[in-house]
């Protein structure tokens, strides 16, 4: 078991001599200005006594919000190409895998937790699909987050139809083979009473919250989804939905909501859950009409642009959604579809793809995508105290070293940032005035240790990942074969730059 070392109180700080990124000022140059934290707010004064963080040469940004994260799968990384959605999820998903070991639990949120604040993440929405049911593996899951001193908004995944989006379109399935796809959903009204127990029992707290995520319309009868609706407006709670990810999902909504036009949107409105605090996840296939509809609500688009790429999905419309006024946040999503919860990446990409739909220099730009990491995604988790660094502000904070070569010389911060970081150069970060990384290491827990409970943990996971494998092989070929007649088929709008319609 990895010595937890306590992440201790929040404490007074003085951050000196950087340049301070500001959305409203040089974008190019930041202006030089200390930033100043009592109690986990950034201050107008010097507090007394205060902790002196001299940050000469260093760049300071507002902590990034990963607005679309998945914990359950970090051990996968690296294990899983060339799969499209459907055939990667037959390998990846929690339900596949059963019970795991508490060990397993705590390290792997405790490893993507970390590995998020490596690339200056410091908020997380973490939609995470529990397997089993039960408080005891959400309880491991939330006590890692506290542990390591990171801001989680958690949400429990729900969906009481279990079968793969792609389901619907396949025949002549080995029986066996069948039940595998098709999967064991849990009613909606024992979903909804434990969601609302959970949020009793573990009330939010400075660095916790709560959100709501039905996994995805068609994947929620109208009775999971009216209780969500009900859920988020009694307790102004923000949702999280995935949305219009593949070609497989938008015929699905051809075919679902025919009274609501064949529209995702529509029935998520007719449902009561398109409003200010509801967020589409993906959007990859969403019509301009529909972004319409989004936009009048007040809706928020999470944009995944690397997982979509590798998952074959799709290229979002991003530039059409800003210019019909949507928010945009941005999320890494599951690392084993993306195999890295790096903001940066995230970031570059969706500068880059926006290139492939929109050939005039009019898209989406460096100054963009960085508002989309910091404070449109403070605004989808409904935190408009994040994403700054103004007084007033929390003070989650990511101090990035000017001297690395991707800033020499420095032109440009915020391009330079968004086109040439890794997250090499990520120095220290502050998440609610506390240092949780200095120097490039976590303050709040043993990482050699982490790694080494990792690499023994890996033993049973890889032999159990080896099962999955070898159970989802009989699927595997009739999932493609479905999936080629699906993509013939007109759904009346395009994300891919492959024949087809």
């Amino acid at each position: 078991m990895i010595p937890p070392r306590g992440a201790g109180a929040p404490v007074s700080l003085s951050i000196v001599g950087a340049r301070v990124w500001d959305s409203d000022g040089d974008l190019d140059l930041p202006a030089v200005r200390d930033l100043h934290i009592t109690d986990g707010v950034i201050v107008a004064e010097p507090p007394p006594q205060a902790e002196i963080v001299d940050a000469t040469g260093m760049l300071a940004l507002p902590g990034f919000v990963n607005a679309h994260h998945h914990s359950y799968d970090v051990l996968a990384k690296g294990l899983l190409e060339r799969m499209p959605f459907d055939v990667w999820a037959l390998h990846s998903q929690p339900a596949y895998f059963g019970r795991r070991p508490a060990a397993e639990l705590r390290a792997r949120t405790l490893l993507s937790g970390l590995e998020c604040l490596r690339s200056g993440i410091t908020t997380i929405q973490d939609m995470c699909s529990l397997v089993p049911f039960d408080e005891q593996t959400l309880d491991i899951i939330l006590d890692a987050y506290a542990e390591l001193g990171i801001r989680v908004v958690f949400s429990v995944a729900v969906r009481d139809v279990a079968a793969l989006d792609i389901a619907a379109y396949l025949t002549d399935l080995p029986t066996e083979t069948l039940a595998w796809v098709q999967g064991r959903a849990t009613p909606a009204a024992e979903q909804l009473a434990f969601v609302q127990a959970q949020l009793k029992r573990r009330p939010a707290t400075g660095l916790r919250s709560w959100a709501l995520s039905p996994s995805g319309p068609q994947r929620c009868s109208d009775e999971l989804l009216d209780g969500i609706a009900a859920l988020s407006q009694d307790d102004n709670l923000p949702v999280f939905t995935h949305v219009y990810e593949t070609r497989v999902q938008t015929a699905r909504a051809r075919d679902l909501y025919r009274a609501s036009g064949g529209s995702m949107i529509r029935h998520l409105a007719d449902r009561g859950l398109l409003s200010d605090r509801t967020n589409l996840v993906h959007a990859v296939w969403i019509t301009p009409a529909e972004l319409e509809l989004v936009a009048g609500a007040g809706s928020a688009i999470v944009h995944n642009p690397v997982s979509n790429m590798k998952l074959r999905s799709g290229i979002a419309p991003i530039a059409a959604a800003q210019r019909a006024g949507v928010p945009i946040a941005l999320g890494c999503d599951n690392c084993s579809c993306g195999d890295t919860h790096n903001m940066f990446q995230a970031m570059k990409a969706m500068c880059l793809l926006t290139g492939l739909r929109e050939p005039l220099p009019d898209g989406i730009d460096a100054a963009a995508a960085m508002r989309a990491a910091t404070s449109e995604g403070a605004g989808a988790i409904g935190r408009p105290d994040l994403g700054a660094l103004q007084v007033g502000q929390r003070a989650d904070i990511t101090l990035i070293k000017l001297d690395d070569l991707a800033y020499v010389p420095l032109n440009s911060a915020t391009r330079q940032v968004v086109f040439g970081e890794s997250g090499r150069a990520v120095q220290t970060v502050v998440v609610d005035g506390r240092v949780v990384l200095r120097d490039g290491v976590a303050t709040t827990i043993d990482e050699a240790a982490l790694q080494a409970e990792v690499a023994e943990l890996m033993v049973g996971f890889r032999r159990d990942f080896a099962g999955v494998v070898e159970r989802a092989r009989p699927a595997v070929q009739p999932l493609l074969a479905a999936l080629a007649l699906v993509n013939e088929r007109d759904v009346g709008v395009s994300a891919q730059l492959t024949s087809g319609r």
